[in-house]
């Protein structure tokens, strides 16, 4: 559980598997479309799908925990910092959502099916569209780049807390101290 000085193991454990799913699939998503039509490109996608549909719930769960546990306080910086970080963190609950979302519904409007690590299809969401397939798909590329230059900015961010004003933001999301 988090308190208010440090985040818990289910918090961090979930940040870091999203974060490094997330990043993975960002990589991996614009590496598609330079793979031969075939055997490996259907397999890859088929794993951009389900790996997709995992973020997606992971993070509903993150959204879930974090709407029932303690939030640890910031720890320092000015107003505007603050209302940068609070517009930052919305979009790191947000986006994850949305991107797998867009994912979901851009293959079923095409007619193709989101099958979950070959288990089970998810039901279909949108009637088959090529129009609102190519919507979705320009949802999912403007998203994915927003994702993108998001995360860089958290990066840069906790690394300026770590070295520059050297207090223990990263290490609270790192260790839980």
């Amino acid at each position: 559980m988090n308190t208010q000085d440090r985040y818990g193991l289910i918090a961090r454990l979930v940040h870091w598997v999203i974060a490094a799913l997330v990043i993975g699939m960002l990589a991996g998503g614009s590496l598609l479309s330079l793979l031969p039509p075939g055997g490996f490109k259907g397999l890859a996608v088929a794993a951009h799908k389900s790996i997709g549909v995992l973020i997606l719930l992971l993070a509903v769960t993150r959204l879930l925990w974090r709407s029932f546990n303690l939030q640890p306080r910031p720890l320092r910086g000015t107003p505007v910092q603050a209302y940068i970080a609070r517009v930052l963190h919305v979009w790191l609950y947000f986006l994850p959502l949305l991107q797998p979302l867009s994912g979901i519904l851009m293959s079923q409007a095409y007619g193709r099916p989101v099958v979950f690590f070959e288990g089970f299809s998810l039901p279909p969401l949108v009637w088959h569209s090529p129009l609102l397939g190519a919507f979705f798909r320009e949802v999912h590329g403007v998203v994915a780049g927003l994702l993108t230059v998001t995360i860089v900015v958290h990066a840069v961010a906790a690394l300026k807390h770590h070295f520059i004003d050297r207090d223990r933001t990263l290490v609270r999301m790192l260790k839980g101290r």
